[in-house]
């Protein structure tokens, strides 16, 4: 059998600081095109002016680069286009696989201002329309996909998760980790949330529970990692100046990525509260380091923890505070989260999830069902 030829839609990574779905653009074509038997990709970009940010310069270098401005015909020498962003063009002679990786705008509306959500939800409803196969990164995202389109086939969709890089995600070296962390401010046992903070993000139950707990009372730091979205940001600043325990709130907005692992390393719990996430990528990237943390019960966050993280209910601060004041003096309770999370790392290998998006790649090109969701996470030990 030939080699599959695909198009591969990075447009979404062509930026100087893209957060998770631009990291999966990346990772995952990276890793298709280091497969000895993988597809031949060309990439496309919207347009010229992607190309010209030099942000994709050292991706895939031998793949041709193309912009998607050309007429329809332009992909008529693909067995397949793959978009990993949310658009498809509007016409193709060759099926199109669209990576869905959430539904906002259709779900979470009450979190989102309501201009975003009219386009989100048209962009959205648009886009699935063209699709041929839709890959979903967990099995309550495909679930949810049917809930908001029950006409479309469950034989043309999949369940392929996001992988994490087990190179640059691992155990860092402590003493390493902790010189890291002093040039940040951090000199001390802390709790730590990562990631852009929103509304949905959930901050603030974290934080009523710190301020409550035993770790807040031990002289603990609470450390926030990554920007704000602009119009939160005042909200938030109030609730740490408000919180009993302000003056052990740490907010660091920015640490170069290379700094991470050594966070994820030396935290005493990783908290996950988010009320709504298409799959939870630091999730990922904390247990790879071996991290013990606790995510929100909304899926499908215990989906992508698997048992290694337990889950608490996402808006309860005082259950927030229990589950963590319980890990945090339960030392076996911990060294056993922190033991599950790197054995289940390893199923998240970003050239596993490279076969198994080839293998959906291939079934939709063919002609064929696409395989099943049992392509979503596995089983701790998995």
């Amino acid at each position: 059998m030939s080699r599959l030829r695909v198009g591969l839609d990075v447009s979404s990574a062509a930026r100087a600081r893209g957060r998770g779905i631009a990291r999966y653009v990346r990772s995952l074509a990276a890793a298709l095109a280091a497969l000895e038997d993988g597809p031949e990709a060309v990439l496309f970009l919207r347009n010229r002016h992607f190309l010209r940010r030099g942000h994709l310069r050292g991706l895939a270098p031998r793949s041709p680069r193309r912009w998607l401005l050309g007429p329809w015909g332009r992909l008529g020498d693909l067995d397949l286009f793959h978009g990993l962003g949310l658009r498809l063009p509007a016409r193709s002679p060759v099926p199109r696989l669209l990576t869905l990786h959430d539904l906002r705008g259709l779900d979470g509306q009450e979190w989102t201002d309501a201009r975003w959500i009219r386009l989100r939800s048209a962009r959205l409803r648009e886009t699935v329309a063209r699709a041929e196969g839709i890959l979903c990164p967990t099995a309550w995202g495909r679930e949810r996909l049917f809930h908001f389109f029950p006409d479309f086939p469950r034989e043309r969709s999949a369940v392929v998760p996001l992988g994490v890089d087990l190179e640059r995600f691992r155990p860092a070296d402590p003493e390493e980790a902790r010189r890291v962390l002093a040039r940040h401010g951090v000199d001390r046992p802390f709790l730590l949330q990562v990631g852009h903070l929103n509304v949905h993000k959930n901050p603030e139950t974290v934080l009523e529970a710190f301020a409550g707990s035993g770790a807040a009372a031990a002289g603990h730091l609470l450390v926030f990692v990554g920007g704000a979205a602009p119009d939160y940001r005042p909200r938030f600043e109030e609730a740490v100046r408000r919180n009993p325990a302000h003056g052990q709130v740490r907010w660091i907005p920015e640490v170069p990525a290379a700094d991470l692992p050594s966070f994820y390393t030396l935290a005493e719990l990783v908290l996950f509260p988010s009320l709504y996430e298409g799959f939870g990528l630091p999730v990922l990237e904390a247990q790879a380091c071996g991290a013990a943390g606790l995510v929100s019960d909304r899926p499908p966050l215990a989906e992508v923890a698997g048992e290694a993280w337990p889950a608490v209910p996402a808006l309860d601060a005082e259950a927030w505070r229990r589950a963590l004041d319980r890990m945090l003096v339960d030392a076996a309770l911990l060294e056993s989260s922190r033991r599950r999370s790197l054995e289940r790392a390893p199923r998240f290998a970003w050239e596993r999830i490279a076969r198994e998006t080839l293998a959906v790649q291939e079934a939709l090109a063919r002609g064929r069902p696409l395989p099943s969701p049992g392509l979503g996470p596995a089983p701790d030990g998995g």
